[in-house]
């Protein structure tokens, strides 16, 4: 297979990545307890521990990935595999068959399907991500393959966050999740001819030895190394409070723009089109600055830009306003998503000098679990701040409650990414480690067996 045809079937996997977790992150909680009007306290529990569970079984999930040999070598079974349920079990999270007055009933079938969704989500797309470093292992080649990866990633965001308002105001929520299901499986069927099944299995099949880099870990060892990993720590911990401010925004501004702005959900939809499509051309701008100054002082910039543009949101109190604040916003977003993929493939090829093994399973599937309790914690955030602030669902809010939404998407994410920017200060792969780090790798690799 061409060079290009590979990267552009690898990446488009970002749409579904991108189009399903974003689209449940974003608007379940709001569909359940204000569309739906089930109680928040339930939901918001209940969504909180469905988080916490799917994120501690990330790891395992990763380890998993990491020492799983098939006929097709590793990885590749669990996306093959994986494809079709992970669109059916989203269907089926949109699909509630019970009343919100039969509270136990209500709560627990969002519960469950929600544990089935996100553990399939997990298990499917842990693997498509490790693959990213297997398959691209120059800086040239992931450069490029991460500007389309970001490219096809963004076309994920704008369907995940943008449009499940407008196609429920004309065909319904329940709907919406099956169309978005549908365009799960189909998306993913599209990265199968970059893993080239035919040549996996024969090289399967030719193998007479496994090498000792092939060879994993023992789980207790693998989550030790990683755990300690200075570099993989101040890294995560960035992506930890950058994601859970994102999550916040992106979550709740739903209550600001319907309660504090007065909008239609076309018009809600608007204001995350507007900050996808100033990302979208931007990401090539960010891959012609990350070779100049590094993946680090780029990052430090992105991130500072994206909190930058959370300001005018305070402001902003008619639709153009708003519009205005996303533009902004897709300045930063643009960078921090280029630049993801870019800072864990350089953790990795350091975390190969220290252990002779590549652990891009384990190193994926850490960094969701880590990155993915932003969730929980957004759910716990949003449902005190509700609480607290006496939302009531579908009606006149309290000035409390105005407020308590303004909150949510301006002051609590930008003293998180503050946050996230003090955990990355000591990040030690700067511009000139990580070329080092390249060359000795470079190095040991065309030694003699």
């Amino acid at each position: 297979m061409k060079e290009t045809g590979k990267i552009i079937s690898y990446t488009s996997g970002s749409i579904p990545a991108n189009l399903v977790s974003l689209a449940f992150a974003t608007y379940v909680q709001f569909y359940y307890t204000d569309y739906l009007q089930g109680s928040p306290e339930w939901i918001g529990v209940a969504a909180t521990i469905q988080a916490i569970y799917a994120t501690l079984l990330y790891p395992f999930l990763g380890y998993l990935s990491d020492r799983t040999t098939s006929r097709w070598g590793r990885r590749v079974p669990f996306i093959v595999y994986g494809a079709v349920p992970l669109g059916i079990a989203f269907m089926l999270v949109w699909l509630a068959p019970f009343k919100p007055t039969h509270v136990l009933l209500f709560t627990g079938y969002f519960f469950v399907t929600s544990i089935l969704y996100d553990t399939l989500f997990n298990l499917t797309m842990v693997n498509w991500s490790a693959l990213f470093p297997e398959l691209f292992k120059s800086s040239q080649r992931r450069a490029y393959a991460s500007a389309w990866k970001q490219m096809f990633g963004i076309l994920g965001l704008i369907a995940g966050l943008a449009l499940p308002r407008m196609i429920s105001s004309a065909i319904g929520w329940p709907l919406m999740g099956v169309v978005f299901g549908i365009l799960s499986i189909a998306t993913l069927l599209t990265t199968f001819p970059s893993m080239e099944l035919k040549r996996r299995r024969e090289e399967q099949r030719n193998a007479t030895q496994v090498q000792p880099a092939e060879i994993a870990l023992p789980v207790m060892k693998a989550l030790k190394y990683t755990l300690v990993n200075r570099s993989f720590i101040t890294f995560v911990g960035m992506r930890f409070f950058v994601q859970f401010a994102f999550t916040m925004l992106t979550a709740d501004l739903s209550y600001y723009a319907k309660y504090n702005l007065h909008l239609s959900g076309t018009q809600q939809s608007l204001i995350l089109l507007g900050t996808l499509a100033v990302a979208l051309p931007l990401v090539y701008v960010w891959g012609f600055i990350v070779p100049r100054l590094g993946a680090f002082t780029t990052t430090i910039i992105a991130v500072c830009l994206f909190a930058l543009a959370l300001i005018p949101f305070i402001f902003a109190t008619t639709f153009l306003g708003a519009v205005l604040s996303g533009l902004l916003l897709g300045v930063g977003l643009s960078g921090i998503l280029m630049l993801t993929d870019v800072l864990i493939s350089d953790v990795i090829d350091e975390d190969e000098l220290h252990t002779g093994r590549r652990r891009e399973g384990m190193f994926y599937s850490i960094h969701g679990v880590i990155v993915g309790l932003g969730t929980p914690l957004q759910a716990a955030v949003t449902a005190f701040v509700l609480v607290m602030t006496g939302y009531k669902a579908d009606s006149v809010q309290s000035a409390s409650a105005l407020w308590g939404f303004r909150l949510m998407i301006t002051a609590i994410p930008f003293v998180a990414i503050v946050m996230g920017i003090a955990f990355f200060i000591g990040y030690p792969l700067r511009k000139q480690r990580v070329k080092a780090v390249q060359e000795e790798l470079s190095q040991s690799q065309s030694l003699p067996s």
